[in-house]
């Protein structure tokens, strides 16, 4: 049954309330959400924030597309004291604004936390110069967020209205604000189309922040760490860099069809854009409910391989396996500081899951939260996750620092929603790029171990930047050959 909040509602609502979210369902109808962003970012004349939850064999299953930032939130290493608690006071007045079935539907809040943003709760250098300008910490309140969900079939349109004296009037401000939305989102006029560039384009040169033999050089590096017993693992990364002449929005609609993914993001911020598909959530807490994923282990997929080819080579390397039944204890220990002992279950162990240029090896932990903890407890104990820092993390992190030549910025971060009711999804910022003055930069990593072979990391570095570079080469009308 499609829904509307009435005017009795907002009333009883906006009682003890700053601000109430009034909103309209709708049956879903034949648009994209791309397409959607881009009628309401004309409308709104600035950018919004895009996400996606897609998958190779269902398609798109959520989406949630936000515009017009009420209220924004950003923080930096040697500004903010206190972070998380200035995040949770920051949200506070945003949460419980609508009625109770439709809180969950409603993105009040899109964000990101940062790779480095673990230094204002660790001691650890930062000694890469953060030349971008880039905050650790920003996360934006937006008064409109239109969300599509498959399984309901519907779309639902929500306006937050700040309460003033008029109650009347403010909802029906809200109201008007909402069948504006309608009509622009179902006008049968198409804006004009996100087409490829030119095919006489002339493929662009990649450039690495740290070449093939040092890449090497460093893997052997952090082997003798680990021979030494300062870490079991360290994720080592390092960057891509090409030149973009397109739409950042057209690399995101093709990297929507050539990698969906569960956790697709498209995210403007200042004179910068983050897009990406990540396959890896951070943390989800719904209530005091809280949810892991952690991927460990890869594979590129041949051409001729099917599913099952490449899950019995995964299930039975043993390099692979090792490592990530380490990284599945190390969430386990992330979430023993913050959940009830005998809650914290592994319900899904060692899973394959398949994308279009690579196969991991996936798990998934479940437990619930000690009174007192939240979902903003929750971000700061599970950020980094071992799978993009390593284990023991502290250490690694160190180690990261000394051999890595560049800064991570949002590589190993978090992309985070926010609901009405203060759930949190969020997901770690991997297969991304961020893009500032037509640059485009790419970061990947390897989890190096023990018995790691360092020609085979360096090359998963080049895998994992293969669905995103394809992505741009595409959108330029480029072949997907990459020149190194």
């Amino acid at each position: 049954m499609l829904q509307a909040l009435t005017i009795t509602a907002f009333k009883h609502l906006a009682q003890q309330r700053q601000f109430v979210a009034v909103y309209e369902e709708l049956p879903v109808h034949n648009i994209t959400p791309v397409e959607i962003y881009r009628r309401l970012s004309k409308l709104y004349q600035e950018d919004g924030v895009l996400l996606e939850d897609k998958t190779l064999n269902e398609g798109l299953r959520y989406a949630s597309i936000c515009f017009d930032a009420l209220k924004t939130y950003t923080a930096k290493l040697g500004e903010s004291l206190n972070p998380i608690q200035e995040l949770r006071e920051f949200i506070k007045p945003f949460t419980d604004i609508t009625a109770k079935n439709m809180q969950e539907r409603i993105t009040t809040s899109v964000g990101f936390m940062s790779y480095d943003s673990v230094r204002f709760f660790e001691k650890i250098a930062d000694t890469q110069a953060n030349s971008l300008d880039i905050p650790e910490m920003l996360f934006k309140v937006f008064a409109l967020s239109v969300t599509i969900q498959k399984d309901k079939k519907t779309m639902l349109i929500s306006q937050i209205a700040k309460v003033t004296g008029s109650l009347e009037n403010d909802f029906n401000q809200a109201k008007a604000k909402i069948a504006k939305i309608k009509k622009v989102i179902l006008s049968s006029t198409k804006s004009r189309g996100l087409s490829a560039g030119s095919s006489k384009f002339e493929i662009t040169k990649v450039e690495v922040d740290i070449d093939d033999k040092s890449f090497i050089q460093k893997v052997v590096k952090a082997k003798e760490y680990i021979k030494q017993g300062d870490a079991f693992q360290i994720v080592l990364s390092r960057s891509y860099k090409r030149k973009i002449k397109v739409s950042p929005l057209q690399i995101f609609k093709a990297l929507s069809n050539i990698n969906p993914s569960p956790f697709m993001f498209y995210f403007p911020f200042n004179d910068k854009i983050i897009l990406g598909a990540s396959p890896e959530r951070l943390v989800q807490v719904k209530g005091d409910k809280l949810t892991v994923n952690p991927i460990a282990g890869t594979k590129q997929r041949g051409v001729n391989q099917s599913h099952s080819d490449i899950e019995n080579i995964l299930l039975k390397d043993e390099k692979e396996l090792a490592e990530h039944m380490m990284l599945v204890d190390l969430a386990r220990n992330d979430l023993g500081t913050i959940c009830k002992p005998l809650s914290i279950k592994v319900t899904e162990c060692k899973k394959i899951k398949h994308y279009t240029h690579v196969s991991h090896i996936v798990s998934a932990l479940h437990g619930t939260l000690n009174q007192g903890f939240d979902a903003f407890d929750a971000l700061q104990k599970t950020l980094p996750a071992g799978t993009l820092s390593g284990a023991p993390k502290i250490r690694a992190m160190q180690i990261i620092d000394k051999l890595e030549v560049s800064r991570r910025y949002l590589y190993g971060g978090a992309i985070c929603r926010l609901d009405a009711k203060a759930n949190l999804e969020s997901c770690i910022a991997i297969r991304m790029t961020l893009i500032h003055n037509a640059i485009a930069t790419i970061r990947t990593g390897a989890g190096i171990v023990h018995d790691s072979k360092p020609e085979l990391e360096l090359q998963e570095t080049y895998q994992k930047a293969q669905s995103m570079l394809a992505a741009i080469a595409k959108a330029h009308g480029e072949d997907d050959a990459v020149n190194h």
